[in-house]
């Protein structure tokens, strides 16, 4: 669904005097900025359920799109942890917006690995010099998009029934298996053209405005060429082939923990202006309410562990990436294992400030207008995507038998 916003700013010219950011401070800053656009636009998104047409706009002129492309080419060739830090901004205001970003970015990391050479630098260089936004017909519950090899083409055809931003994207992957085979592989081509069709059918409690939805794939050709990692229509591993998985699963712990400090910064600032202190309560203020200091007590503390241990893996799974190729099975591994625990950490801790909040700031604060409901539906349905159990049950695996978690799809 579409929606007309009223632009607070000339977006395609706010940037356009201003250099780009060199640093990871100055693309947050910058991330920061386009995000005070986002939140101003983003209760009526929700409502209506909007596809996020001009704020993605606002996020291209902004030069983010480019954040880990090559320098000359516009880019800012940030490492993994800047990525996160740029994201969190987002999260902060508005989950959907979020969650397109951040999977652009995990999408636009295949490029180095599983990307041949030539690949890499020939798409890195065209996503960033064009700003083009990149997302992907690729979940891993479903069955993988049937291939047909006819010769220098291959053939799709199928469907999937989740997908994140396809009708606000310019570019897409593709996750395809041959005829006869399960071996998942990636195909990069347009967003819009015939054989690809959008159902626009995302209604969901929560994230109502990432461009969600299916996907079907009808008798689209693209040449083998456009298939990622392959050299003569035959696929060449690399090492790096294992870290999308540490991709995915650092962006999932940074939307919850982000969330939850949107939603308790704006909490504590409904307290400070609005809420009344109980009529039997004897104290003139809110802010002075026992219970209320408790509860913020309770929840910032639990958020700040959250925040450092989902910052820390973030980092660790940064220093990795500077070098993919050289990641091993054992780190891999254990990196894998520490994001299962930030991630259980992050829903368990990201649902209670969104639920808890309410108890604290009071019943007006439950209007819509007020928009705690909104964290609240955005963090619970991001979070139903991947069960945290499996995340508990991976950490267990890993601290009490050595086994690392698998690296066959994107949840682990």
């Amino acid at each position: 669904m579409s929606l007309d916003h009223q632009i607070p700013v000339d977006t395609s010219t706010a940037w356009a005097d201003r250099p780009l950011p060199t640093d990871r401070q100055g693309w947050t800053d910058r991330a920061r900025e386009v995000a005070a656009l986002v939140s101003a636009t983003a209760f009526e998104r929700d409502l209506a359920g909007a596809d996020p047409h001009t704020e993605i706009g606002w996020i291209k002129d902004a030069g983010l799109l480019g954040l880990q492309g090559p320098v000359a080419h516009g880019g800012g060739d940030a490492d993994w942890a800047t990525v996160l830090d740029v994201v969190a901004e987002f999260a902060k205001v508005d989950g959907s917006i979020a969650q397109i970003l951040g999977w652009h970015y995990a999408y636009t990391w295949l490029f180095r690995s599983f990307g041949t050479p030539e690949q890499r630098e020939r798409w890195e260089a065209e996503v960033t010099r064009e700003r083009l936004l990149v997302e992907g017909i690729a979940n891993f519950r479903d069955r993988p998009i049937g291939a047909r090899d006819e010769g220098e083409e291959i053939v799709l055809n199928g469907g999937k029934q989740f997908n994140t931003g396809l009708p606000v994207a310019d570019r897409v992957f593709i996750g395809a298996a041959l005829e006869g085979t399960d071996d998942v592989f990636f195909v990069y081509t347009a967003a819009h053209q015939p054989g690809i069709t959008y159902g626009e059918d995302w209604d969901t409690l929560g994230q109502r405005s990432t461009g969600s939805g299916s996907a079907t794939v009808t008798d689209l050709r693209v040449p083998w060429t456009d298939a990622l990692g392959f050299a003569d229509k035959a696929f060449v591993p690399q090492p790096a082939n294992s870290t999308p998985g540490l991709t995915s699963q650092t962006l999932m712990p940074v939307f919850y923990v982000s969330l939850a400090r949107g939603a308790l910064d704006r909490a504590a600032e409904y307290v400070r202006t609005r809420t009344r202190s109980w009529l039997h309560s004897p104290y003139e203020r809110a802010v002075d309410e026992p219970y209320i200091l408790d509860g913020f007590g309770h929840l910032h503390s639990h958020l700040l562990a959250a925040e450092a241990l989902v910052r820390d893996a973030g980092e660790k799974v940064s220093a990795a990436l500077r070098s993919p190729n050289e990641v091993t099975a054992e780190q891999r591994g254990d990196l894998a294992a520490l994001l299962s625990a930030a991630k259980t950490v992050a829903v368990d801790v990201g649902v209670e400030v969104t639920t808890k909040i309410f108890e604290l700031t009071g019943a007006r604060s439950t209007a819509r207008d007020v928009e705690l409901d909104r964290f609240w539906r955005d963090l619970r349905t991001q979070s139903l995507h991947d069960p945290v159990a499996y995340k508990r049950l991976q950490v267990g695996v890993h601290l009490l038998r050595g086994e690392a978690p698998l690296a066959v799809d994107w949840y682990s």
